[in-house]
């Protein structure tokens, strides 16, 4: 089904939204548009006159929404997000490769290379949001956007389609879960609290680093350029699919490790205590959730899908 230019106008004003927001916004914004039309003749001009008379979508949804942004104005607001959001996505992955390549280069500690360039990728998310709102402020401030009508907002420009990306709520959500996981990874083996004579003891077998926890931190950084695609591009059927495969991706590297035994360290087994019935209860256990989690996903990301084309 083709989108008429409501259905693009409404898509843009309300993309950036938050979940609970976005649908009473989508509700209000539609009802004046038709009703406005309606007033008009109800013909593709009229509708064409009356979106151009209202203005840029971003600013229609910061006026319904109520809350004006302070720091940076309504004017230059989405610009300012749109830019930091792709500068984040980019920046920091680059230089925490890089501080990596240089660390690994130098033939430093696999592990304190990782920690550091976990590090340098914070550092440089922070530096980015910091100049990149400074210059934003400034430039709002003083007026120096102020030429607007040069280049005046039209119908024109508005986005093709209308599926509807994920919320930042979600993806925020996914992109916490992840950086999680893979400290997490990092941490048992650097400062894990379980101690024997001072020194830590790591959960995961250290021979793991050979293969599989390189492998899984790999699908880690694949899954948040995933999430931030779906962020942008919404949940497809495409997007179901690249789903499906990462999470039968992870399960397929981790199922025969669990199967195998050798996934807890045996130092740690050693100082708990733990019997062999035990530790084969315990790997029973996170099997059953590895193979309950992949299931889910892959359900998730259909479910998801099915709900963006139907609403297509």
């Amino acid at each position: 089904m083709t989108a008429t230019l409501t259905d693009r106008y409404v898509h843009a004003a309300t993309r950036w939204l938050p979940g609970g927001t976005r649908g009473d916004v989508e509700a209000e914004l539609r009802e004046r548009i038709a009703d406005t039309v309606a007033a008009r003749g109800d013909s593709p001009a009229a509708e064409r006159e009356v979106l151009e008379e209202m203005g840029d979508p971003l600013r229609v949804a910061v006026e319904y929404t109520g809350r004006e942004p302070r720091l940076i104005g309504p004017r230059v607001f989405m610009m300012w997000l749109r830019l930091l959001v792709l500068l984040l996505a980019i920046v920091p992955p680059i230089a925490a490769a890089g501080n990596l390549i240089g660390e690994l280069t130098d033939g430093g500690d696999v592990i304190q290379a990782l920690i550091g360039s976990l590090g340098v990728a914070f550092m440089a998310a922070v530096q980015v949001s910091f100049w990149v709102t400074a210059v934003f402020a400034v430039l709002d401030w003083t007026g120096a956007l102020e030429k607007e009508d040069a280049d005046p907002w039209t119908v024109d420009k508005l986005p093709a389609g209308t599926k509807a990306g994920q919320s930042w709520g979600d993806t925020i959500a996914s992109l916490v879960f992840l950086g999680v996981m893979a400290l997490l990874l990092i941490w048992q083996q650097a400062s894990s609290p379980i101690t024997s004579d001072g020194d830590s003891i790591a959960v995961l077998d250290p021979d793991l680093w050979s293969w599989w926890i390189p492998v899984v931190l790999v699908l880690i950084a694949i899954e948040v350029g995933f999430t931030l695609w779906v962020h942008y591009g919404g949940w497809t059927w495409t997007a179901a699919a690249v789903n499906a495969a990462l999470a039968i991706a992870f399960a397929a590297v981790t199922l025969p490790v669990l199967a195998s035994g050798d996934f807890l360290n045996p130092e740690l087994v050693e100082h708990l205590g733990w019997s062999a019935a035990t530790v084969d209860d315990v790997l029973q256990w996170i099997t059953v959730g590895v193979v309950i989690v992949t299931v889910w996903e892959i359900v998730d990301g259909v479910l998801k899908a099915r709900r963006s084309s139907v609403a297509v």
